[in-house]
């Protein structure tokens, strides 16, 4: 997510307090310096302390993706969303493929609209799940969607929404996998 020239970005972050998006908050932080605003609903993938270190030079929202309320106080003075929060582990989406169609396909829906709304850049993280399984090789992003379970499912969907919005509506978004 490039910034301005000279100055950083004024970023979202979903799921900024998982190991993942903390390293990536401190690295926004340290190299770019953009004012950050994190809104995760920590989980088992996501605990305050991940962000310790930082967490007096960012903007920290308990809240849930899929809640229009929270991602609109969240988004708000916001350039720009990147979104890696997710319900995440083939096996917790096999027995309780509810939460992961909640928070993956419908939170990813919340964000968009937000973004939408406010001409915002999106940025989805994906997963190379959504790819299916290999025998051998490595698949490329050119690879055909080939879920194989609830969670690479709805992270599957999720990317096919941030394509039709980008498509349909001229969101400038990407995909990250």
């Amino acid at each position: 997510v490039p910034g301005r020239e000279g100055v950083g970005m004024r970023l979202l972050v979903c799921g900024g307090a998982g190991f993942i998006g903390s390293t990536f908050v401190r690295l926004r932080l340290r190299e770019q310096g953009d004012e950050i605003t994190v809104l995760d609903k920590l989980t088992y993938a996501g605990r305050k302390e991940t962000l310790e270190d930082v967490i007096g030079e960012i903007r920290f929202i308990h809240g849930a993706i899929e809640d229009p309320a929270a991602v609109a106080d969240a988004v708000e003075r916001c350039e720009a969303i990147v979104n890696f929060a997710a319900e995440t582990h083939v096996d917790r989406s096999i027995s309780g493929p509810e939460a992961f169609t909640i928070t993956n396909m419908q939170g990813t829906h919340t964000l968009l609209e937000a973004a939408r709304e406010r001409r915002l850049r999106y940025v989805q993280v994906s997963t190379d799940e959504v790819y299916g399984s290999i025998e051998e090789g490595s698949f490329t992003e050119e690879s055909p969607l080939a879920p194989s379970s609830p969670y690479s499912a709805t992270k599957a969907g999720a990317d096919l929404l941030v394509s039709c919005y980008h498509h349909t509506y001229g969101l400038r978004a990407s995909i990250c996998r």
